[in-house]
């Protein structure tokens, strides 16, 4: 039998705040929280009562002022300030909360992707060469140089290096019909001839003497030399340069995490060996322990007032410029997707070849 429905109240909660973080939270948050209202990040109106709220709001304000939202159209990831250099369970942060005696005297600028963005540049350096033969060598190489400032990419050097790996436990009938050995045989031309002999220095001067024809070779060399510029004086902040002097305990933590994740996947055409090689590496990533994030610094907050704010302002021009780099960079992106679509349609049209898409050319956003 079926009951009769019963009055169910709801009780409208006025007043009462939707999240609370604990003591062990709230704590680091206000020192922090202090220090970015001396450094003008944050604002007294952030305030509403709780100190993690606080830093919060002026953090996204900070991000959004540096173009936060260009990189999201691109990359997928996310950066954050935390008490951890890598991901909790719920079970772990209470234990580890658990057994500490007091506050902690760690924050962390952690940056971390969740998914390697798509590049096939193929097309794109087809139509630099068209410019200058130099020209496709020299933008790859200013291009990966400042994106490897704010992760790690994975393009056809990581696959060489995959590739060496295995092909030694290869027959001669295996290796001739392995894609290992297309991993060199794919390599274009312009790349090849001169990526062991042109310096990024002379690359960048490249860039900048070259007047290409085309509107949309020059919009690439503008974003690049503004991945450049924003990207001055920094370099890429591995967890690896951090020392035990900064965090103890932090050697022992490294040896059992494994390398990052790559922020992104630069192939010269969807589905070529950099793929099925980057594919087969993906299969295995995180299996042995938690991989390291690809952006690292840390905040002591147990210093003296000028030194935590000086340590703060660095750790924050450092996001900054990450920021405003990988903005231009997604531009750079945009750009080579775009080129490569052309490719796909005009060569859709030969005989021989799909009209309609298929797998092979869908990629995730």
């Amino acid at each position: 039998m079926i009951g009769l429905p019963l009055d169910v109240t709801i009780p409208k909660l006025k007043g009462i705040r939707s999240r609370y973080c604990t003591r062990w939270g709230e704590g680091p948050a206000a020192v922090l929280g202090m220090s970015l209202v001396r450094l003008g990040i944050c604002r007294s109106n952030d305030w509403s009562g709780s100190a993690v709220d606080f830093v919060e709001r002026g953090f996204r304000r900070f991000c959004s002022k540096n173009r936060a939202a260009d990189v999201k159209k691109v990359l997928v990831g996310d950066l954050r300030i935390t008490d951890s250099l890598f991901e909790l369970t719920e079970q772990e942060r209470n234990q580890i909360e658990g057994g500490r005696e007091g506050m902690t005297s760690h924050l962390y600028l952690v940056g971390d992707y969740e998914a390697a963005a798509s590049i096939p540049i193929g097309a794109t350096l087809a139509h630099l060469e068209a410019e200058h033969v130099l020209l496709p060598a020299a933008f790859y190489l200013v291009f990966v140089t400042n994106l490897y400032k704010w992760m790690r990419v994975y393009d056809y050097v990581d696959a060489q290096e995959h590739a060496e790996m295995w092909i030694e436990d290869l027959s001669d009938e295996e290796l001739e019909a392995s894609i290992y050995r297309r991993v060199d045989v794919e390599i274009p031309a312009c790349i090849k001839r001169h990526s062991k002999t042109l310096r990024y220095r002379r690359a960048r001067n490249l860039l900048r003497e070259i007047q290409p024809h085309t509107g949309v070779a020059r919009e690439l060399i503008r974003h690049a030399l503004e991945m450049d510029a924003h990207g001055q004086g920094h370099e890429h902040a591995w967890p690896g340069q951090i020392t035990e002097k900064d965090v103890p305990g932090i050697e022992t933590w490294l040896s059992d995490a494994e390398y990052s994740r790559p922020g992104c996947l630069i192939t010269w055409y969807e589905n070529d060996a950099i793929n099925a090689c980057f594919d087969e590496e993906a299969q295995h990533m995180g299996e042995n322990g938690p991989c390291q994030p690809n952006v690292a610094l840390p905040i002591q907050l147990d210093q003296p007032t000028r030194k935590l704010d000086e340590q703060v302002q660095g750790v924050f021009d450092h996001a900054g410029a990450m920021l405003r780099s990988l903005a231009s960079a997604a531009k750079v992106v945009e750009v080579i997707r775009e080129l490569y679509d052309e490719y796909l349609r005009e060569h859709r049209l030969q005989p021989g070849l799909p009209v309609e898409p298929g797998t092979a050319h869908v990629r995730d956003e």
